[in-house]
């Protein structure tokens, strides 16, 4: 089979298409030919050497979703069978025409979606999801600041806002891209732009007040903004350190407003989180996404083999939502 490593850690060139042995499938997991996966920052960070991969799992594979079609089960597995389509999250590893996954991970892709559509979800909503729902205990009327709105989780974190009755202000650089998500996420949505030097918090509270609950995708100084402009007993998640992970923080402004700063991340989760987090987002968020009333921001579909062209798009920050590798 066809598998896209990472030679050495650097630049988008290091990755190589190689030929690798296809692997055999376990008795609580399914066999799946990969037939789309998503690009993520992640995987930039696993290319330079900064984010390695958890143990069990291809160190030198990228790749943390997948959409494809089971070839083969193991026989504990009684949830799919051959034939069916899926898709979901990894710890590594997607980026191969092959990959073996535990069955209870997996999800049932919607008629309604494609292979390419499919693999532009799960990496994106389920952060996003687990962040907002699970952890930040999202609610009605609530209002959530998003950073990197235009990104593949910012863009799922808005439609999840406005899925659950909140209101959603998004941040980026690129006013292109603040106002290609004002027309994805219609009413209820609010854009701000930002300078290099990350001095929104002001402006978030001329325009909306004070905010609940923090998507927090870039980090660094973006943090202290957050602080600035939380109301009281409000929730920062941290997903992304886009922005740096260095920064300083007013301890004071966070006894005083009794604020929650939660740091997540997917990768490092058991096996039995994993699946009790599929389980959730199985149950409360895909028949929404069977019904498109969420969507993955498609930007645009790239042949396997460009693997490296489309690192270098991510990189330069070209990209509106999610690039996907089709084979």
């Amino acid at each position: 089979m066809r598998s896209i490593i990472i030679t050495e850690p650097g630049a988008a060139d290091v990755l190589k298409i190689v030929e690798k042995e296809k692997p055999v499938v376990g008795k609580d997991e399914l066999l799946v030919k990969v037939c789309a996966f998503g690009l993520n920052r992640a995987d930039i960070a696993q290319r330079l050497g900064r984010y390695p991969a958890p143990k069990g799992v291809p160190a030198d594979v990228p790749g943390l979703e997948y959409a494809g079609e089971v070839e083969a089960v193991g026989g504990s597995v009684s949830k799919f069978k051959p034939g069916d389509r899926v898709f979901g999250l990894v710890g590594g590893g997607s980026y191969q025409e092959y990959l073996l996954v535990h069955a209870e991970t997996a999800m049932p892709i919607p008629d309604s979606l494609s292979f390419a559509e499919a693999a532009a979800y799960p990496e994106a909503f389920v952060t996003a999801f687990d962040a907002m729902v699970l952890q930040g205990q999202l609610k009605p009327k609530q209002k959530v600041l998003i950073s990197a709105v235009g990104s593949g989780v910012g863009l799922a974190a808005a439609q999840i806002a406005k899925l659950y009755r909140a209101s959603s202000v998004g941040t980026s650089r690129t006013q292109d891209k603040l106002d290609r998500a004002k027309v994805l996420i219609g009413n209820g949505f609010q854009a701000i732009k930002c300078d290099k030097e990350a001095n929104f918090a002001r402006q978030v509270k001329e325009a909306v007040g004070e905010i609940d609950l923090f998507v927090e995708l870039v980090g660094g100084s973006y943090v202290e903004e957050d602080i600035k402009c939380a109301a009281a007993k409000a929730t920062i998640m941290l997903i992304g350190l886009l922005g740096g992970s260095m920064t300083e923080l007013s301890l004071n402004l966070m006894l005083m407003k009794r604020l929650r700063l939660i740091g997540t991340s997917m990768r490092s989760r058991s096996l039995e989180e994993k699946i009790a987090l599929t389980r959730r987002f199985e149950s409360e968020l895909l028949p929404f996404i069977a019904e498109k009333e969420l969507q993955a921001n498609l930007d645009c579909t790239m042949p396997f083999d460009q693997i490296v062209q489309a690192h270098k798009m991510m990189e330069a920050d070209a990209n509106f939502g999610k690039i996907v590798m089709v084979f």
